[in-house]
């Protein structure tokens, strides 16, 4: 189905490994911190892990495009599209926390393939493969079946702020906190992993971008999970970056309801 899979799968693996290396060596180490435009933050290991990726790509798939948090996307006329976010879960890194990782996702023809979490100081790294299931650590994940309603869903969230942007959202976070059974925060691109491996239920965030979510796809679909917008539809790199994933597709239905 697509060309040299498994070729694409070492290449990832092997950035991967240099990727985990470069944070553990500068965890807790004294970094300069700058803000981007809507105010997170930017350290140089973001950037020098970016740019050891793109020089990868320009290496050993010339012909392939690249989009990242960092820089600008690669514009060729490829049916591969890599997408790149080189810490996800940054202010997690800067202060101290251990759920921070790299997200790396290979698409064709708009569509995610490939999928990876890497989070070296958690020791996990996972990763979905379309049609082809979902491991950790190189173990297979067993495909999970729940029919969990919300009542008996624990729903995850990196931020309690990810429904204070505007009145529709904080409507919903206490609209949804009647229906839950509770809400727990913080993770970043770990509460996935989690989710996928059967600790969490539920996802809710908002206002992501394609590097926060496009590597998630395969790890939740292929674990037996559903991830999708607000409005239930499946994520594209042009996906308005509301995002919810579920391991119940009953749930799933139910939160859709309460939105639309």
């Amino acid at each position: 189905m697509y060309r040299d899979l498994d070729k694409y799968i070492n290449f990832a693996k092997k950035f991967l490994d240099k990727s985990d290396k470069i944070l553990e060596k500068n965890f807790n180490a004294q970094l300069d911190i700058n803000y981007k435009k809507d105010e997170s933050p930017v350290t140089k290991i973001d950037k020098k892990i970016e740019i050891i990726f793109r020089k990868a790509i320009k290496e050993q798939f010339p012909q392939h495009n690249v989009l990242g948090e960092e820089y600008q996307n690669q514009k060729k006329k490829s049916e591969y599209l890599w997408i790149v976010d080189p810490i996800d879960g940054t202010k997690s890194f800067i202060h101290g926390n251990f759920n921070f990782g790299t997200l790396l996702c290979l698409s064709y023809n708009g569509k995610p393939i490939i999928g990876f979490i890497s989070c070296p100081l958690l020791k996990k790294r996972w990763m979905g493969i379309k049609n082809k299931g979902a491991y950790v650590n190189n173990k297979r994940i067993k495909k999970k079946i729940s029919n969990n309603n919300l009542k008996n869903t624990v729903v995850s969230s990196s931020a309690f702020t990810a429904f204070k942007k505007n009145i529709k959202e904080n409507k919903l976070f206490y609209k949804l906190s009647e229906k839950i059974r509770y809400y727990i925060f913080g993770g970043d691109c770990v509460q996935y992993g989690l989710l996928a491996s059967g600790r969490v239920s539920m996802v809710v965030e908002n206002n992501l971008k394609p590097w926060d979510y496009m590597a998630l796809v395969n790890l939740i679909e292929e674990s037996g999970g559903i991830i999708t917008d607000w409005k239930g539809k499946e994520l594209n790199i042009f996906s308005n970056g509301n995002v919810v994933a579920s391991i119940s597709k009953k749930s799933h239905a139910e939160f859709l309801k309460l939105l639309n």
